[in-house]
């Protein structure tokens, strides 16, 4: 069910009305004096504060839309994809060349939007608990609404670090200071721990029918784990995974969905893997991927192929015997480099002579009137650049073309994440254990990869599972922080990005790799992103992030 992706009609209540506007109380909306009398006229505000949901930092191109959806998604801003020919777009303008700063941000809207989003839960926490309706039902609503509010402010964090914590609703009526400082990252930290672990308890273990999609136990804990993770507090983070796992894990509520690529589809939403995800619907809330990402010719609609994954990450897949070419695979034959690979290389790329929606699909540079075909001249228009496209996360019973319908759900809390974020975590404070073991290998098993060698001693764990969760959340907007949190970018980006010209020669097809990308990187100050100067401008008590 996907009820609360409807936007209310009384929004307009939310931000900019005086209380003189709601002297009137209109017939056909919902009022400031009516919406709070009962919990039904308050689940209203309530789903669009879940409406307000987004999978990713907002980019500056013309969609406006989370990035993890939009034409400009966040794995464009790493090793992994690289963007299409399209004009305009952040990764290509401004992060390549560390150009941005805070008059030219890659996430233009995410300040205001979060702050935005912050507000409402603000007000909606203020009114519901002074409101007169059951103690039982209020519990829940607030619990919800604080789980959203700490969701918005991790968005915030993961990119600009400390940010002002704001937990009441501001007047700019002279009565009160509406201008706040940032608080440090530890203390915002320390808010998502201490709001998860309240709203625990008066949140759901599981919901059903119109209630799924709402927050749930797991989903709090999930996020309090995660940002743990990020913010290098091993312990914590290994006890908050390992908590989900031994009372919510192995089929007891979670557990791995064994399709790795139907996890992502239409008709698998909403299934025993997924711990949070944003609910689409067709019509009412859209979104677009298979256009956005898709192969540029298809019978079904052609794409923009604006998320083209590299050979930096190709190379990343395992053969079937669990080894790379580079860590000279058996399986590996560099005349047929698409045979014997892992599930999730199948599952998740679209590579030259492959099977996508009926028909081969030929990046290669000899085939006649192929607008497939690898785009090494950075001709305008829609083209891939490097030789791929992207298959994951598109369902391949949904066209690309603009008029098509998608309303497949965006996953963004699943319990793979959980199993790897409690093997990092669990290795980085403890060491390889049995248990860290046992979390990584249930997710390759799934893909049906050997199990990892015994006696990893703790650099080699991690660098497994720093390769693990490359393959296993490709596409899903995980590599970027990963990449900033584990401060190897400059490394990353020293490296050029990749993509494979096959062409014709003789019976035979060659395959040369061919640089399509550098990324220049300033350790001194990117790994924070720019806070818009709109915002230091309208509030002097805010500190830019070092080095803008």
């Amino acid at each position: 069910m996907k009820h609360f992706v409807i936007v209310s009609s009384f929004l307009f209540l939310m931000t900019a009305c005086s209380e003189k506007d709601l002297d009137i109380t209109p017939t056909d909306k919902l009022s400031d004096a009516t919406v709070w009398t009962d919990s039904a006229s308050a689940s209203f505000f309530l789903n669009d504060v879940y409406n307000s949901l987004n999978a990713g930092p907002y980019p500056t191109v013309f969609t406006n839309l989370p990035s993890e959806i939009s034409n400009d998604p966040l794995d464009n801003f790493t090793d992994n994809t690289t963007y299409g020919p399209s004009s305009g777009l952040a990764s290509a303008s401004l992060f390549d060349n560390s150009s941005y700063g805070p008059l030219n941000t890659c996430f233009d809207a995410q300040w205001k939007n979060m702050y935005a989003n912050i507000r409402k839960c603000n007000l909606f926490i203020e009114k519901v608990t002074a409101a007169p309706f059951a103690d039982n039902t209020k519990k829940t609503m607030l619990a919800e609404c604080r789980f959203l509010r700490a969701y918005y402010y991790r968005q915030l964090m993961d990119l600009y670090g400390g940010v002002p914590l704001i937990t009441g609703v501001l007047s700019n009526d002279g009565s009160q200071d509406i201008f706040y400082a940032r608080n440090t990252y530890a203390e915002c930290v320390d808010f998502i721990q201490k709001e998860c672990d309240e709203i625990y308890a008066d949140l759901p273990l599981t919901v059903t029918g119109k209630n799924i999609g709402r927050a749930t136990k797991g989903a709090a804990l999930a996020l309090k784990g995660e940002e743990e993770l990020y913010a290098g507090k091993y312990e914590a983070a290994a006890a908050t995974h390992k908590k989900i796992i031994d009372e919510m894990g192995n089929g007891k509520v979670y557990d791995l969905f064994p399709d790795y690529a139907g996890l992502f589809y239409a008709n698998n939403e909403n299934n025993k893997e997924v711990i949070f995800d944003i609910q689409f619907a067709p019509v009412i809330k859209i979104k677009t991927i298979n256009q956005y990402w898709g192969v540029v010719e298809l019978a079904k609609g052609g794409g923009w192929g604006s998320c083209d994954p590299t050979q930096n990450l190709v190379d990343e897949y395992e053969f079937t015997d669990g080894k790379t070419a580079a860590e000279a695979s058996a399986d590996y034959d560099p005349t047929h480099p698409y045979l014997n690979r892992e599930k999730r290389f199948y599952a998740s790329i679209i590579y030259d002579g492959c099977t996508w929606r009926g028909k081969t699909i030929y990046t290669r540079t000899d085939v006649p009137n192929n607008a497939n075909e690898i785009n090494l001249t950075n001709k305008p228009g829609n083209a891939g650049r490097t030789g791929y496209f992207t298959k994951k996360l598109q369902d391949s019973t949904i066209g690309s073309s603009p008029s098509t319908l998608d309303g497949t759900n965006v996953i963004v809390l699943r319990y793979a994440e959980v199993l790897l974020n409690y093997a990092e975590a669990q290795n980085e404070s403890v060491g390889p254990d049995a248990s860290v073991y046992d979390a990584i290998n249930k997710v390759r098993k799934r893909a049906g990869q050997p199990a990892l060698p015994a006696g990893l001693n703790v650099d080699q764990m991690r660098q497994r599972i720093r390769h693990e969760r490359r393959i296993e959340f490709a596409f899903e907007g995980k590599r970027f922080y990963d990449i900033m949190r584990w401060r190897i970018a400059e490394q990353i980006f020293s490296q050029p990005i990749y993509g494979m010209k096959v062409s014709v020669s003789g019976n035979q097809l060659t395959y040369d790799k061919v640089k399509v990308r550098t990324i220049k990187f300033d350790p001194t100050k990117n790994y924070l992103q720019p806070i818009p100067q709109a915002a230091i401008s309208q509030n002097t008590k805010l500190r830019q992030n070092d080095n803008y």
